[in-house]
């Protein structure tokens, strides 16, 4: 998925509820730095982190959302990477998967509205 000319990587965390991160991942600081400010550009919130030997330029769910509600391509690779993760993900990825497919109504396609659903619940 490319946000703001950065190619990104959809990643579904397990964590208390669960959540949706799209990132990418650098060896140079100064490189995550720019790639971060490009992302603030956009009008988002990218947060940089150490990982490893590298450093993880990621955007959390809330902005992710937003981003959707504005662009059909974001929408429609999230609303994919949420479809494919409830048919063949862990238990624990399907479950966050469908509560998202279910929380927000702007996955669900104007032409078949549950059909990213119905392949989640399967």
């Amino acid at each position: 998925m490319v946000v703001a000319g950065i190619v990104m990587y959809l990643y579904l965390k397990s964590g208390r509820g669960g959540s949706l991160l799209a990132r990418c991942y650098v060896r140079d600081v100064g490189k995550a730095l720019s790639i971060a400010e490009r992302l603030e550009s956009a009008g988002l919130r990218p947060n940089v982190v150490p990982a490893g030997s590298y450093y993880m330029v990621y955007i959390a769910t809330a902005d992710l959302l937003k981003l959707a509600e504005k662009n059909d391509a974001v929408r429609k690779a999230m609303a994919l990477y949420l479809a494919e993760k409830g048919k063949n993900g862990t238990p624990r990825q399907r479950e966050i998967a469908k509560k998202l497919l279910q929380r927000h109504h702007f996955f669900l396609s104007s032409q078949s509205p549950h059909r990213l659903l119905d392949i989640a619940m399967r």
